[in-house]
């Protein structure tokens, strides 16, 4: 299900192909006379793969919806939302392709009935093919605006009411955090000094291959095994695994810094591809810091620190036996 739900926006162009060319197909249809038979089979062949093309578009459009949870798994549209935000606009984006069911199915019967070999299409095929292929047409649109948002057209907000501010006592300004929207020291982690060589395969870190990291006060206790000092900072830079070696794409990156309180740890995902969003609840990009919820199970092993010396990674990439001559 996960492959068809990645190809929705492949098969999405099926359909919308058929919105633009039939209508052409359908108005050269409508002369009659000697000749005209080969517009049928055009017009009869771009209908059936409409159809088919609709028909995959609308099964890999339920897959996506469910895999990236905008639509329960006891329904087959995605909830209503008021107004024309994104809720919104995926409701319409489902009720439109939905609507396309039924005239595709009269402008298959009305294009494939039996016509005499002078005779033009008819007008009940190019009535029922128009009328499928402008919804054709607004079930892609709209599919357009929810991959592109920045192509969606602004929504007036409601006028603000005019209300005279309260005077409000002046407060001390709230002292400004510098991490607040990317751990900015983590990100410089090759300024640190390098604790490993190559990288090394962690299963603790999803199987993923590591590097660590760490400033000089760290670094030689992180070796010898013994308890981080304070302030100190150990970043794991890590690359997804590929078929049993280090890839090319990069993961997360862990941090841990030891503060006054204990350890602090953050997960950090600048950009989080779409087979893996699941691991994290679906988010394109991830950015947690203690004491967030989604590091509990990274807290309960780090709660003094760095983990046991004894259950470090320490598997190297396999080398290549080279041969002797």
């Amino acid at each position: 299900m996960e492959w068809i739900a990645l190809k929705h926006a492949l098969l999405a162009h099926l359909p919308v192909a058929t919105g633009l060319l039939l209508p052409w197909v359908l108005l050269s249809a409508q002369r009659s006379g000697r000749g005209i038979r080969p517009w049928w089979t055009v017009a009869r062949y771009l209908g059936w793969a409409g159809a088919l093309g609709l028909l995959a578009a609308m099964v890999s459009g339920l897959a996506a919806g469910r895999m990236h949870g905008l639509i329960p798994a006891t329904r087959f549209f995605p909830v209503p939302a008021a107004g024309m935000g994104a809720d919104g606009l995926l409701f319409r984006h489902a009720v439109l392709a939905a609507a396309t069911i039924p005239l595709a199915v009269a402008a298959l019967w009305a294009m494939n009935r039996p016509r005499k070999d002078h005779q033009s299409l008819g007008f009940l095929a190019l009535l029922f093919g128009l009328g499928w292929c402008a919804l054709l047409l607004a079930t892609g649109q709209s599919g357009f605006s929810l991959a592109h948002p920045k192509y969606q057209a602004p929504v007036p907000a409601p006028p603000a009411l005019v209300v005279a501010p309260a005077p409000v006592p002046a407060a001390a300004p709230a002292p400004s955090d510098p991490e607040a929207s990317a751990p900015l020291r983590a990100l410089d982690y090759g300024a640190l000094e390098p604790i490993h060589a190559e990288p090394v395969k962690s299963p603790a870190h999803g199987g993923r291959w590591i590097r660590a990291w760490a400033t000089p006060a760290a670094a030689a206790a992180y070796r010898a095994g013994q308890i981080l000092p304070p302030g100190a900072l150990v970043v794991l830079s890590t690359l997804e695994d590929r078929w049993g070696r280090p890839g090319t794409e990069p993961g997360p990156l862990y941090a841990l810094e030891m503060k006054d309180g204990g350890p602090s740890l953050t997960f950090y995902w600048a950009r989080v591809p779409l087979e893996q969003r699941r691991e994290v609840g679906g988010e394109a990009r991830v950015y947690w810091r203690s004491p967030d919820a989604h590091l509990e199970a990274c807290q309960s092993c780090h709660a003094g620190g760095m983990a046991e010396f004894a259950k470090r990674s320490r598997w190297r990439v396999p080398k290549k036996v080279v041969a002797p001559e």
